[in-house]
């Protein structure tokens, strides 16, 4: 655990963005030590060439002075050695004046006096005839000393140098004063920029570790978890993508439901035929025998029996239950046939009519179909599915209502709808309404495996068998596919 949190986004992010500021903070103190340090380097050069560069024609005039024997000799050069050092501006260590072969003519320090001068800046400074400076590194409680040699020449004659020795220690404790500065503005620098780094690195991990939460929680059980509201950034792409992904789990979840449901419902629908075979083989023997009975004792009868009326319509009560079962359990078998969709609609309308004769209802057929397509469907089963639907239709509807029979079709489907005024069929009840032996009519009237067995041919048709219902207004509707149009055969 804790080698992930060290190789997460977060940490990653603040160190990264801590050695970066780190760097940046040291190459800024840096860089501003070096270009201080340069300009006070500048700085006490420029002032110490203007002080040697201003005193050297007085020097020179008191040289000439002196050869022509008008002031006594060194008076005024010493002087001039004491002005530069008692100079308030730059900390002068050494100030002498040597002659044009290096000998010492005046120096501040008096034993120094005689002593002749060969080294390299003096030599240059006299060879170049210009101002010359070179840095005399210093030692451990030494300070590195600024050494300038201004040449004293005038009218091509070279009457000696100047020279003076500035001493750094005033500018190294600047500089070191500044090192202290820019270390402390740089920590403080380092700090905020470390303290920023972390709350970017907190606000941008933030998200990631809430999304991160919510998809831990997310399992088959519960794919309705809520999401941050949509963020203009990548991690609101990444928000959107995982929202996608969610409703593409729960579109997956909800069509394995029905697959699942499904199977079971087709699982249950063939134990169920092989147990009606069964059943109505063994119903059918002894049905006949006292089907035989009742045939028998109503040719002896003399006067009417109702008993025997009675008796007689539960047996074909019996017959039509286990003819419905027979039918349900002998589904799975299609005898499939080109018809054309308009000589379907009309031998179906006309055997509806037909059947439809004994309800007090009006019977209404329209074939919206134009032109033609041609249907590949087992005709009889097909046929039976209507049948059974308007029978349905007329059984919920009111005395005089309407019951329509209409088709269509589509770019590949072919429909038929059977609708009715009827009570329709309460909410609570829709989603039992094609299960097995499961009926809305009152005790005796309805077996519950009708509709069942209408959905089994449409579904087995590769169709769908759907229904609308509301107080008023019941629609059922069977869709089956379709070839072409009658046309292109």
């Amino acid at each position: 655990m804790k080698t992930e949190k060290f190789f997460s986004i977060k940490s990653q992010f603040l160190l990264l963005a801590v050695l970066l500021v780190a760097f940046s903070s040291a190459l800024w103190g840096w860089w501003a030590w070096k270009n201080e340090r340069r300009l006070l380097y500048e700085s006490l050069e420029a002032e110490g060439k203007q002080v040697v560069t201003s005193l050297a024609s007085p020097i020179i005039n008191a040289l000439l002075y002196e050869e022509m024997g008008v002031i006594g000799e060194g008076g005024l050069l010493d002087n001039f050695i004491e002005e530069i050092m008692n100079n308030s501006g730059i900390p002068v260590v050494h100030a002498f004046v040597t002659d044009e072969e290096g000998k010492v003519l005046v120096h501040n320090k008096y034993s120094e006096y005689g002593k002749t001068y060969s080294d390299p800046l003096t030599r240059r400074a006299m060879a170049e005839e210009r101002y010359l400076s070179a840095m005399v590194p210093g030692g451990k409680s030494q300070p590195a000393i600024l050494d300038m040699a201004m040449p004293l020449h005038i009218y091509g004659k070279s009457w000696g140098t100047l020279r003076v020795g500035v001493s750094t220690a005033p500018l190294e404790a600047k500089l070191q004063a500044l090192a202290r500065r820019i270390i402390g503005a740089a920590g403080l620098f380092f700090l905020l920029g470390a303290l920023l780094s972390y709350l970017i690195g907190r606000s941008m991990a933030r998200p990631l570790e809430r999304l991160t939460a919510l998809m831990s929680a997310i399992s088959t059980d519960n794919l309705a978890v809520e999401l941050p509201r949509r963020r203009p950034d990548e991690i609101g792409m990444l928000q959107e993508s995982f929202r996608e992904m969610l409703e593409r789990l729960r579109r997956s979840e909800s069509e394995r439901e029905r697959a699942v449901a499904q199977l079971v419902q087709s699982e249950k629908l063939a134990s169920i035929g092989k147990i009606v075979a069964g059943v109505a083989h063994e119903v059918n023997n002894p049905l006949f025998t006292i089907n035989t009975c009742i045939h028998n004792l109503e040719q002896d009868s003399v006067a009417p029996n109702h008993n025997l009326d009675f008796i007689k319509q539960g047996t074909q009560r019996i017959e039509r239950i286990v003819r419905q079962l027979s039918d349900f359990s002998r589904t799975g078998s299609l005898e499939l046939q080109p018809v054309p969709s308009d000589r379907f609609f009309m031998e179906s309308s006309e055997f509806a009519r037909m059947a439809m004769k004994r309800y007090p209802v009006l019977f209404l057929a329209r074939d919206n179909c134009n032109p033609p397509v041609r249907l590949r469907l087992d005709k009889g089963k097909i046929q039976q599915v209507i049948l059974n639907l308007l029978i349905n239709a007329a059984d919920a509807s009111p005395t005089g209502g309407e019951v329509h029979l209409t088709a269509a079709c589509a770019a590949t489907t072919y429909t038929i709808s059977v609708s009715d005024r009827g009570t329709g069929i309460p909410q609570e009840l829709q989603s039992q309404i094609f299960d097995i032996f499961y009926t809305t009519k009152p005790a005796g009237q309805g077996t519950g495996v009708g509709l069942a067995i209408c959905k089994s041919i449409v579904e087995m048709h590769g169709g769908k068998l759907s229904f609308e219902s509301r107080p008023g207004a019941t629609i059922f509707t069977v869709t089956i596919p379709h070839l072409a149009r009658r046309g292109s055969l």
